[in-house]
């Protein structure tokens, strides 16, 4: 039975990653196309901006001239960093694109609905989800209980679902290492295998392990100032980090990562925490220590 359901979402699997595939091919062709349009204003530079400077008029009209071509360079120019990121992302997605599958009942809906979970979000069409980022509101369902009534927090308030599965995988190089279901909200064997692979000179985001009081640290967004407090190696760190990708998810847009300080006890640790953000597909926030910060503020005390 186990070896059947195996080789069941091997097969789902396969299918997610053959698409992602498909994706990637489109992104590059893009990114190829982007890079000529942009070589092509270049070159086309001269011919294109009229210049006339005899009159104030013709002045005004080559200045228009110029802020046009300087528009198109600059969507083009963010058209290419934007499909290079969702390549970046893709690339990842294609070697471990999700950790954990829910099955649940919403309301009094008829059939049963199956999200995939993962590091960042994937449709294959619009609105067509084959993966949900692990920092959608639908994914506290993975983080905030087992089986049976769970409540997650949505964008128009609390939601309760009824769940009927809740499966974690470990996948490397897109192929199913182990797949078991669990009734706890991390099953203690991902936590040990993540726990004991992780022993490294760089602290690694481990978002398949976030146990529940850890996701309402992350997801808090209604306290002005919020305060934790926890023993030496509870997931503090960890829990702060993934609240900082989780806000600069939630108000893309309105906050960007240099807009975040994180103050650290040394240089040290700096370099320890650097690579956890990058990771989840995010640029690393400011960091300093409170003495750096101080210098700078009061330089004169």
């Amino acid at each position: 039975m186990a070896d059947n359901i195996k080789e069941q979402e091997q097969r789902h699997l396969d299918s997610v990653i053959k698409k992602i595939k498909v994706s990637e091919t489109d992104l590059e062709k893009k990114i190829k196309s982007t890079k000529k349009d942009v070589k092509d204003i270049y070159a086309n530079f001269n011919n294109d901006v009229r210049l006339k400077t005899s009159t104030y008029s013709g002045m005004m009209e080559t200045a228009m001239s110029i802020r046009q071509q300087q528009q198109m360079l600059s969507e083009r120019e963010n058209r290419q960093e934007h499909a290079a990121r969702e390549l970046g992302t893709l690339t990842k997605l294609e070697k471990n694109p999700y950790f954990a599958r829910i099955d649940f009942r919403e309301g009094t809906e008829a059939h049963d609905e199956t999200i995939y979970i993962g590091m960042a979000s994937y449709t294959d069409k619009p609105d067509h989800y084959l993966i949900y980022d692990w920092r959608a509101p639908i994914s506290s369902i993975y983080y905030n209980g087992g089986i049976g009534q769970v409540t997650y927090q949505t964008p128009d308030g609390e939601q309760t679902v009824d769940v009927k599965l809740k499966r974690q995988f470990q996948i490397e190089n897109a192929k199913i290492k182990t797949v078991f279901d669990t009734e706890e909200v991390v099953g203690d064997q991902m936590l040990l295998d993540a726990l004991g692979g992780h022993s490294d000179t760089k602290m690694k985001s481990i978002v398949t392990t976030i146990q529940k009081e850890q996701n309402q640290i992350i997801r808090d967004t209604k306290s002005e100032l919020l305060f934790v407090q926890g023993a030496a190696g509870s997931g503090k760190t960890a829990a702060v980090l993934q609240r900082i990708a989780y806000l600069l998810y939630q108000y893309r847009g309105n906050l960007n990562s240099g807009q975040i300080i994180l103050f650290s006890p040394n240089q040290l640790f700096n370099d320890y925490i650097n690579q956890v953000l990058p990771e989840l597909g995010e640029q690393n926030m400011v960091q300093m220590t409170f003495y750096q910060y101080s210098s700078h503020r009061l330089p004169k005390y």
